[in-house]
């Protein structure tokens, strides 16, 4: 291999792993209250197998079977999302559908699922700090269980 061919390889390796590495850095003290924010950034460390860090944005009572639940489906690969419509019938609840594109190591099929959440706002002390009671039962129903 000659030394460009392998600067090249070098430079084009260094940027794949920056890249993988991006979900990483998200977490629920990066996001600014809002729902809008709260929610992309929760559906990111999703997309980014961030089960750790996207569970700061579930409601405490929640958080340890989420972490349950979410690490069996750790054999899953989000490969993207779309935020649905945000319908939010009280100040302090918001309904916010996501749609993850995913696939299971065992098969190699991308599929889709629905996610509709409910978010809610602590409102603690003036701060608004969004928190949500994900069902990760549609994941389990469209892959099966592990």
């Amino acid at each position: 291999m000659t030394a460009d061919r392998l600067t090249r390889a070098l430079a084009l390796s260094l940027l794949l792993a920056l890249v993988s590495g991006c979900g990483s850095f998200w977490s629920i003290a990066d996001t600014d209250g809002t729902l809008e924010d709260s929610v992309r950034t929760y559906a990111k460390l999703m997309r980014w197998g961030e089960i750790e860090r996207a569970s700061m944005f579930v409601e405490e009572e929640s958080r340890g079977e989420f972490i349950a639940l979410a690490s069996d489906l750790r054999r899953l690969r989000i490969t993207d999302f779309d935020l649905g419509p945000v319908d939010q019938p009280m100040p302090n609840e918001a309904h916010v559908t996501i749609v993850y594109s995913f696939y299971d190591l065992r098969t190699l099929i991308e599929r889709q699922v629905s996610m509709p959440l409910v978010w809610t706002d602590s409102g603690s002390k003036g701060t608004h700090k969004w928190f949500v009671r994900p069902d990760l039962t549609n994941f389990e129903a469209a892959v099966g269980k592990p």
